[in-house]
C-alpha cells in the first residue's frame, strides 16, 4: 500500500494518521513521515519518523469497507425496520451529546457489524412507531 496523507498507521504501538510524506530525494535516503496521534491518550500528539528505520511499522487496511458497497442499498423500509431495533436495544449511560470515539472503549468496527441480522429484515417499519 502506498504511503500518502489520510493513510492509517501503527507505530510504536500506536495509531497515527499521516499528515505529509517527504521522501527520499537520493536513492539509499529515509522517507520522512510526519504523523498525528489518534489514540485517546495522546490525540492530536505529532510524531515525525524516517518510515524505513521503524521497526514495528504497519500500515492498517481498511476492513473490508468496499465489499459492503459492492451489495447495494437496502431498501428504506428494511434500513428502517434495522435502524428502530438499534435504538431499541440501545443503552447507553453517556451524554448523548458529547461526541466520542468508537476506539474510547477499546471497540474495533468491523465491516460486518454493519450488516443486519437477517430477523431485522422482516420486520415491518410501521410497526416500529408504536
Amino acid at each position: 500500500m502506498v504511503l500518502e496523507p489520510g493513510t492509517l498507521v501503527r507505530v510504536r504501538s500506536r495509531q497515527y494518521l499521516v499528515e505529509e510524506v517527504s521522501p527520499a530525494s537520493n536513492p539509499g535516503e529515509q522517507t520522512l513521515v510526519r504523523l498525528s496521534c489518534i489514540d485517546d491518550d495522546s490525540q492530536g500528539a505529532s510524531l515525525e519518523v524516517l518510515w524505513e528505520k521503524e521497526v514495528d511499522r504497519h500500515v492498517i487496511e481498511a476492513s473490508s469497507w468496499k465489499d459492503i458497497a459492492k451489495r447495494g442499498f437496502d431498501p428504506p423500509k428494511q434500513f428502517s425496520a434495522y435502524l428502530h431495533t438499534l435504538r431499541w436495544n440501545l443503552v447507553t449511560s453517556t451524554n448523548p451529546r458529547l461526541f466520542q470515539a468508537p476506539y474510547r472503549a477499546g471497540i474495533q468496527v468491523k465491516a460486518y457489524q454493519l450488516e443486519p441480522r437477517p430477523l431485522y429484515c422482516f420486520l415491518d417499519a410501521s410497526s416500529s412507531s408504536r
